[in-house]
């Protein structure tokens, strides 16, 4: 057991990651030789793990890529100067889930403490990249609310964000040739392109237009509140409270000890029943918002519903059945689901969901396509030694099971079975009535999948724009991370083809809208909701309709 512990004990802190090095590293020039070691490296791995690597790319295509790199690189490269020459051809695949991730600046060891928990001046913001123009989205900043959505900014520390966008766009891909995903990945992008570019500072400037006033804004590294500094405030506070004298000006009666018992039991439910919201439906502590949140747009109308799905990854799978209940309960007969900047989730969440959408027998995807019956022991690969120590166990299990169900299909194509690749039954509580689909750029990974299975079934009208996931699939599922040996770039690769049932001819496009409704720059600044407009309209003018033919 004490061999056991020092083995443990050594294996943490080999895996600790010191500052000092990940610095000296991010400055420090890779000779050639190894820069070539990683281009090779990474195309070998790509090969092994990846199951449709040439979907939108031809084998010789991306291989003359690879071999062009390797040629090019004639002198030494920092890990990022590297970045700026390999992702491109990593993102000439077209699999918006396969990345790469540069090499960052952070804190020396000696400010190790002081920065733990800080939060960088940029990541308070959300954006949206409309028209070569960066507005901020949100705000999160508890001491900084100046700059609120609608705020463009010109340039931050003097670099423009257009100016960014056009050094960083072949970084990145979305699925296919999809090209409404574009702004919105780069908008998710912009901090990590920005850190890139400024390195690790405690303040930055920015130099904004914000109710048609053009001024220079400082915005600042945020620190947590040390214990020390909590307790001396409490000191202070406990300090104040005693040399104060307080007058009584409360005439309410005293509480008896059972109506405090009573007082004590209904606080306790009530915070119950908040616990019970936030886990099942999926609280963001971070944006104070939930990942399933109903809405009943029209006033004082509770037949018309709005469902908005910001991801598929948090929250209570279950928790369908309480919305689908209160659906029932209220009768309603149009429901809106919006899944705008729905970058997607589990496999396992939309699958559900598509049972109560549903009112036959169906299959909702396709059997997953891998390359080899030990793909998923490739999750070991970009794990700590001690990550590798506690999961080993687990993976192994796992990834046995998972390659021994796999199978050779009439194409030759290895595939593993999937609950979502089997029969489905519709749930009891199964919606019936009319379905509209909300959908953007960022309608992403599981959110396109579900889109693909309704809008093949035709069950339901979508507005808005082309989906930033392919209507046939997307490579995903299972996404394990590596670290490239010399440069220490990391490549996430997926190791699944997860297809819906519905397929259509044309490769490589996202779900396509019914009815295209596109919020302009005005819309955007103006706070106005073109999509959802479109359909109250639409439900208004049906309603109006038959309202004339049952008069007649």
């Amino acid at each position: 057991m004490k061999k056991i512990l020092l083995i443990l004990i050594s294996l943490l802190i080999v895996s600790c990651a010191s500052h000092d090095k990940q610095n000296k590293h991010y400055h420090t020039k890779i000779p050639v030789k190894n820069l070539r070691k990683d281009v090779a490296f990474t195309h070998k791995q790509l090969v092994n793990m990846h199951p449709d690597l040439y979907w939108y790319i031809s084998k010789d295509a991306l291989n003359k890529k690879f071999d062009s790199l390797s040629k090019s690189l004639t002198e030494p490269l920092t890990p990022n100067e590297f970045y700026m020459k390999i992702s491109p051809v990593v993102a000439s695949v077209h699999q918006g889930h396969m990345s790469m991730a540069m090499v960052t600046l952070t804190s020396p060891d000696s400010l190790k403490k002081k920065y733990k928990g800080s939060v960088n001046p940029l990541e308070n913001f959300d954006y949206e990249y409309l028209n070569d123009k960066l507005f901020i989205k949100k705000n999160r900043s508890k001491v900084d609310s100046i700059l609120q959505k609608g705020t463009e900014i010109i340039d931050i520390n003097g670099i423009k964000p257009s100016d960014l966008f056009k050094k960083y766009r072949k970084t990145f891909t979305s699925d296919g040739y999809n090209q409404s995903a574009i702004p919105k990945f780069f908008a998710r992008k912009i901090n990590s392109f920005y850190i890139n570019e400024l390195g690790f500072v405690d303040s930055i400037q920015m130099n904004v237009i914000c109710a048609d006033s053009t001024f220079y804004h400082t915005v600042k590294r945020t620190f947590k509140e040390h214990k020390k500094n909590k307790k001396e405030l409490a000191k202070k506070e406990k300090d104040t409270l005693k040399n104060t004298k307080i007058v009584q000006t409360d005439t309410l009666p005293k509480l008896s000890k059972e109506e405090q018992k009573i007082k004590k039991k209904a606080l306790k439910k009530l915070a119950q029943q908040r616990d019970y919201k936030y886990k099942w439906f999926g609280y963001d502590s971070k944006n104070k918002e939930y990942a399933k949140e109903i809405s009943y747009p029209v006033a004082k109308d509770s037949s018309v519903a709005l469902l908005k799905i910001r991801n598929f990854s948090e929250g209570k799978i279950k928790v369908y059945d309480t919305i689908f209940a209160e659906f029932k309960k209220h009768n309603v007969q149009n429901l809106i689901i919006d899944l705008r900047g729905n970058p997607g989730g589990r496999l396992s969440e939309i699958h559900n969901l598509s049972r109560y959408l549903n009112d036959t027998t169906f299959v909702f995807t396709q059997p997953a396509t891998i390359t080899k019956r030990g793909t998923y022991f490739n999750l070991f690969k970009g794990k700590s030694a001690v990550e590798k120590f506690f999961a080993a166990p687990f993976i192994t299990v796992y990834a046995t099971i998972r390659g021994l169900s796999a199978s050779r299909n009439e194409k030759g194509a290895l595939q593993v079975p999937l609950k979502s690749s089997k029969k489905s039954q519709p749930k009891p509580l199964h919606y019936k009535n009319n379905i509209y689909v909300i959908t953007d750029g960022m309608t992403f990974s599981a959110a396109a999948i579900i889109s693909s299975h309704l809008q093949g079934r035709n069950l339901a009208v979508f507005v808005g724009d082309e989906t930033g996931g392919t209507f046939n699939g997307t490579v995903a599922g299972v996404m394990p991370v590596l670290k490239l040996p010399y440069s220490k770039l990391k490549l996430r690769v997926g190791l699944m083809t997860i297809k819906p049932q519905e397929q259509t001819t044309e490769e490589g496009r996202g779900v396509i809208p019914d009815v295209y409704a596109i919020p302009t720059e005005a819309d955007f600044l103006n706070d106005k909701d073109v999509e959802l407009e479109w359909i109250l309209n639409e439900i208004n003018t049906i309603k109006n309709r038959l309202s004339k033919k049952s008069e007649n």
